[in-house]
């Protein structure tokens, strides 16, 4: 039931996702494969309901790349010394953790950046400046939490504030368009 265009973009996404983990085995940059991957997921979204790519907000689908390279590369701190010794190629195995996490806070901030400007770009209102608000202080809490020598809470890091910043990106958006 997709339009043509949905269905001939989503073998892309689905694509990028399945060789994100062989991308491990010959590349450190293997965190942004997977932003790639799903910063289609608004693409996709907005292709299934306007059948088309006009007035997308581009920046949206950069957000979503930078905010999950960042995370991912975070996450990937766990497996950094089996990741070493079994040859495989993450940030953190590659570089380091220290600058793994350096990366990471560098692509938040990207992401911060493009989610701004996604706000800007769609003319949203101040519900959706209060959630952004409020996710650049998820995203810098992630960063507090845990450190390159202490990964002990990297679950509240991962999956509390990730899942956080998702739902009130989205609340933010919607209660922004429900109130133009």
């Amino acid at each position: 039931m997709l339009n043509p265009l949905a269905l001939m973009i989503a073998p892309i996404a689905l694509g990028l996702t399945l060789v994100y983990s062989l991308t491990k085995r010959f590349t450190w940059l293997c965190h942004l494969v997977l932003g790639v991957a799903l910063a289609f997921s608004p693409l996709g979204g907005w292709v299934a309901v306007a059948g088309s790519l006009s007035n997308y907000p581009w920046v949206l689908s950069l957000g979503v790349l930078f905010w999950v390279t960042g995370f991912d590369c975070i996450y990937a701190c766990l497996d950094a010394d089996f990741d070493r010794k079994a040859g495989l190629h993450s940030m953190p195995a590659t570089l380091g953790r220290r600058r793994a996490f350096h990366l990471a806070v560098f692509f938040h901030v990207l992401a911060f950046v493009f989610f701004t400007l996604t706000g800007y770009q769609s003319e949203l209102n101040m519900f959706y400046y209060g959630g952004l608000l409020l996710t650049g202080a998820a995203l810098f809490y992630q960063h507090l939490v845990v450190n390159p020598r202490d990964l002990s809470r990297i679950q509240v890091s991962f999956f509390s504030m990730n899942g956080f910043i998702a739902l009130t990106l989205f609340l933010a958006t919607w209660l922004s368009l429900l109130t133009v």
